[in-house]
């Protein structure tokens, strides 16, 4: 059975005006069985179905967050100690009698400090936090999802004078995790990010798949039109599993 699972950084901050018109797009048109977001609120039509739902804000001034929607599994929200709670959010569920866990992700920007303006920093936490799920030490070893705006590319590295970029990339294959882009054949950069200061073609949006599962992708896809571009500054990226 094939299933189809789409991340889109909604930048509801900058889009709030399509915030509705850009659920019902993304609920309808693309059409996946599960829908990572973030910078997101969950839509009128779906806030309420707890069932179904798993997101977190991740406060203060950002009213926003990550979260995970499926309109046809039940999701079950995994908590772990982190202070990152609503830049990423991780739901599990079951799909043909097997365990998934999804983990959708945004590479959080440090607001303030000597860093201000580095999401790596937080990125390489935030990976620090999770090694519990990836390892395996909480709940065993698992089929992961592991979607979203990550903030991150190795064509920022030349800008900031070091790997780190590599190395959070080069941490997450170390984590067994499958970057479903190389998976799929595509030349690096895919655009995902359109800047409007800049020309370059941004690669910010990924998803990584577990090693356990990673021969079970067929497609690895960025989603752009009109409508998209009307919505958010990053495109949908839509991968599709023989589960």
């Amino acid at each position: 059975m094939t299933t189809r699972i789409a991340t889109w950084n909604m930048a509801y901050w900058q889009y709030k005006k399509y915030f509705e018109e850009a659920w019902d797009y993304y609920l309808k048109e693309i059409d996946a069985d599960i829908i990572f977001f973030q910078e997101a609120r969950p839509s009128k039509v779906i806030e309420n179905d707890k069932e179904h739902l798993v997101w977190n804000e991740i406060g203060s001034n950002r009213t926003w967050g990550s979260g995970v929607y499926s309109k046809k599994y039940k999701l079950t929200e995994e908590t772990i100690k982190t202070e990152f709670k609503g830049a990423f959010s991780i739901a599990n569920t079951n799909v043909e009698d097997r365990k998934l866990t999804f983990i959708s992700l945004y590479g959080l920007m440090e607001s303030n400090g000597p860093t201000k303006g580095y999401s790596i920093t937080n990125l390489h936490r935030m990976l620090s936090d999770l090694t519990c799920i990836f390892n395996g030490h909480l709940g065993g070893k698992r089929n992961i999802v592991l979607g979203g705006d990550l903030n991150a590319s190795v064509q920022l590295d030349p800008i900031q004078k070091n790997d780190s970029h590599k190395i959070f990339f080069d941490r997450l294959e170390d984590f067994n995790l499958n970057d479903c882009f190389k998976l799929s054949n595509k030349e690096f950069p895919v655009q995902t990010l359109r800047h409007y200061r800049s020309k370059v073609k941004w690669q910010n949006d990924y998803f990584y798949v577990s090693k356990s599962i990673s021969k079970k992708l067929i497609n690895c896809e960025v989603v752009d039109n009109d409508k998209v571009r009307k919505y958010s500054d990053h495109n949908p990226v839509v991968i599709t599993l023989d589960l």
